[in-house]
């Protein structure tokens, strides 16, 4: 049983303490999941481990669904997710809300097109628009670019816009928010959505059914496009664990979130 489950964590992609049978280190966290938060996550385990000398806290970035897998399996300490809900797979897992975020739907600085309605960004996600001349742009093929199944923001995005995954055919798919702000960046006809903690000037965000992607906009529940932050562990977390994410939920850690873009629970 013991080499299984070193197995299972090998698959899994992550090195370090895990619940699978083995020994827990005591100045040892993993972290893994939603790629969104990961920038965050990162400045939290940083303001931590200066706060609790020894301890290390290795964060891997492999998606909302693989981290609630990974934290199921046993083969990290805390799973990170965003999600508008969680889904069924995490429903046995402890959960702490951290934050919320909004999700922008962005395009090239370039493109003309200021704002769409979210019955336009469906039909361009699902295929039924391809031309950005139907929704007041230039006459271009649009370039759909997408999150992985397995991405939170991915999951969140087609149950709010009512994809429901039925996405084009044609669409280019990316394994992070980084990559589709990359994607975007350098086609001007193309569109895509991340996180607003990811919106930079090498991209431009929609507004949609007139409403700007701000964060003012996602906490007045203007702008309808958002994500919740969750972190997860199986069973009432203890050890590094529970003190990793009640700092979080602390004062100076609900700071940090603010600081970073995100909305704080507190």
């Amino acid at each position: 049983m013991r080499t299984l489950a070193l197995a299972v964590c090998a698959v899994a992609g992550i090195v370090g303490s895990c619940g699978c049978g083995g020994r827990t280190s005591t100045n040892h966290l993993t972290i893994a999941g939603s790629t969104a938060f990961t920038p965050v996550a990162q400045k939290l385990a940083d303001a931590f481990k200066a706060k609790h000398a020894g301890v290390t806290i290795d964060i891997h970035s492999v998606g909302s669904m693989v981290g609630i897998k990974n934290v199921n399996d046993g083969a990290c300490d805390v799973g990170m997710a965003d999600l508008a809900d969680l889904p069924a797979e995490a429903k046995g897992l402890k959960s702490f809300t951290v934050s919320r975020d909004g999700i922008a739907v962005v395009v090239n600085p370039a493109n003309p097109v200021s704002g769409l309605g979210m019955d336009q960004i469906a039909k361009i996600f699902d295929g039924s628009i391809t031309n950005w001349k139907d929704v007041g742009g230039a006459d271009k093929s649009i370039t759909v670019i997408c999150r992985e199944e397995s991405s939170g923001s991915r999951k969140t995005f087609d149950a709010i816009v009512k994809v429901k995954g039925k996405v084009t055919k044609t669409a280019q798919f990316q394994n992070s928010n980084g990559a589709c702000r990359t994607a975007v960046a350098s086609d001007p006809n193309a569109i895509s959505y991340v996180t607003m903690v990811q919106v930079d000037a090498s991209v431009k965000s929609l507004a949609i059914d007139k409403v700007a992607a701000t964060i003012d906009s996602v906490r007045e529940g203007k702008y309808t496009i958002a994500a919740t932050d969750f972190l997860l562990t199986k069973g009432e977390p203890t050890g590094l664990a529970k003190e990793f994410i009640d700092f979080t939920l602390s004062d100076e850690g609900q700071k940090l979130i603010r600081e970073s873009g995100l909305i704080p629970v507190k």
